[in-house]
């Protein structure tokens, strides 16, 4: 006992035995001390979980972007850490867009975006309220296995068997080791069933396999419709075999891509369905194109993605980054079923950059040019650039006329650049500087322009979309 720990000749195995005992190990009394001592005191979990110094990991900025997005109002973690709430404080500025419920109480707390549940309590919340946030922190296996009957968790409980009960569950790095969790699923299974087969999948675990308590989990949700026969084809259409990095990464990126297609279902224009199936199918190769990037530095990809996705909005609707809050900017609020009410919508210019969008990607598709990043870092280097047989171009998205007079303004599109700047809206005609200027050609470089609205309106098929794209910025 007075050598270091990592000199045992057997501590890798001590290790391995208790990572799924911590609860039976948290639960040893220390004389003298409080129940929560080993907790508070020797696992440390103020300065081990609410240390200011912690960063945000890929997941949690994931999490963070689809909850911004409308896709994910409600997650529930076990988690002590505050890396979910500083994801969404760091991509917003600061700017209030989740709930954190740590205790009943909290579940009163307005939820712009979202809610977080944290059934286990929060050690932030705890560090700054002792006294109230302390006595939540759930660890010791007498607690968990005690949390469902306990009169101060019923809220908390209440809420989450509704959740359990009404909306698909994904489950990422979460053994269902616990007993409360277990009973949990199984009581919310009593009320409403989720039943097998259905119209989609009921609980999803992101593993490679599913373990004993997941399987068991399955049992007491299934119960009605699990028999031996069908028992390996619930377990394996039960689970995503993909890690929390990849699949949040491509969570994120096929739901940006969801939302922009509805965009192009969504634009006014006489192009019938079937013909804008082609710019849909633009929108995911650029996914594509931007998914190859991920690798080998995930992280480096996701901080890179969050500033050039948060600039690039904030040009598009506004034309400037004077007054930017926040490193991200979501593409909308409303999840994708619910697009198509926001009744500011049609004014907005959006569904027309979509349609850009569909169309850049269609073009990249065919073969007609390459699409890359910007040269450098500053704006006025462009969104991205468009490489084709006749050279290079640096191109801007706007969606409407006063985004497009503030790229001007601010200094961002110059005419001297010979830029491509694709409109949303219908283009507004320049006022003529003197009366008496030379008529016909004189020679200066100007911007190439078009109007999306303007085309999707006289354009009858997406050949006409395409070919007067072409035509009307000389590429």
């Amino acid at each position: 006992m007075t050598q270091p720990f990592a000199d045992w000749p057997d501590h890798n195995e001590i290790v391995d035995r208790l990572c799924n005992n911590y609860a039976r190990l948290l639960d040893v009394n220390v004389e003298g001390e409080p129940d929560d001592y080993l907790l508070w005191e020797a696992v440390d979990v103020r300065g081990t979980f609410a240390a200011p110094g912690k960063l945000p990991d890929v997941e949690h900025m994931c999490l963070a972007i689809l909850v911004l997005e409308g896709a994910s109002s409600d997650i529930v973690s076990a988690n002590w850490d505050g890396l979910i709430e500083g994801s969404i404080t760091a991509l917003t500025g600061g700017q209030p867009a989740l709930s954190v419920c740590a205790r009943p109480e909290d579940l009163r707390e307005p939820a712009a975006h979202g809610r977080l549940i944290k059934f286990h309590g929060c050690a932030v919340r705890a560090t700054q309220n002792e006294a109230a946030y302390r006595p939540f922190l759930v660890a010791r296996q007498s607690q968990i296995n005690g949390w469902l009957t306990r009169p101060e968790n019923a809220a908390l409980r209440g809420r989450l068997e509704d959740l359990v009960a009404t909306k698909p569950t994904l489950m990422i790095g979460l053994s269902a080791q616990d007993a409360n969790i277990q009973a949990l699923f199984a009581e919310a299974a009593v009320n409403m069933p989720w039943r097998w087969p259905g119209d989609r999948p009921s609980y999803v675990f992101s593993a490679n396999e599913l373990g004993g308590d997941q399987q068991g989990l399955l049992q007491n949700v299934y119960r009605q419709d699990l028999t031996p026969a069908n028992r390996q084809q619930i377990v394996d259409g039960s689970r995503i075999q993909a890690y929390a990095k990849p699949l949040l990464l491509a969570l994120v990126l096929h739901l940006l891509c969801s939302k922009v297609r509805t965009l192009v279902d969504l634009a006014a224009g006489a192009i019938p369905p079937a013909d804008r199936q082609p710019l849909r199918d633009g929108v995911v190769a650029l996914r594509d194109q931007l998914a190859a990037c991920v690798a080998p530095d995930p992280l480096a990809f996701i901080n890179a993605f969050i500033d050039q996705w948060g600039r690039s909005l904030n040009l598009i609707r506004n034309g400037s980054l004077t007054r930017v809050t926040g490193r991200y900017q979501p593409l909308t609020v409303e999840s994708i079923a619910n697009i198509h009410i926001n009744p500011n919508l049609p004014a907005s210019g959006m569904c027309e950059t979509g349609v850009a969008v569909g169309v850049l990607g269609y073009g990249a598709a065919r073969g007609e040019w390459k699409i890359a990043s910007p040269a450098a870092n500053s704006v006025r280097d462009g969104m991205f650039r468009l490489n084709t047989s006749s050279g290079e171009a640096k191109v801007f998205l706007t969606s409407g006329p006063i985004s497009a007079l503030q790229l001007r303004q601010d200094g961002h599109v110059v005419d001297a650049d010979e830029p491509v700047v694709i409109h949303g809206h219908k283009l507004v005609p320049a006022m003529p500087r003197s009366p008496r200027s030379a008529p016909g050609r004189t020679g200066r470089l100007v911007a190439r322009e078009v109007s999306i609205a303007t085309l999707m309106e006289s354009s009858a098929t997406l050949d006409d979309l395409f070919q007067r794209f072409r035509e009307e910025l000389a590429i």
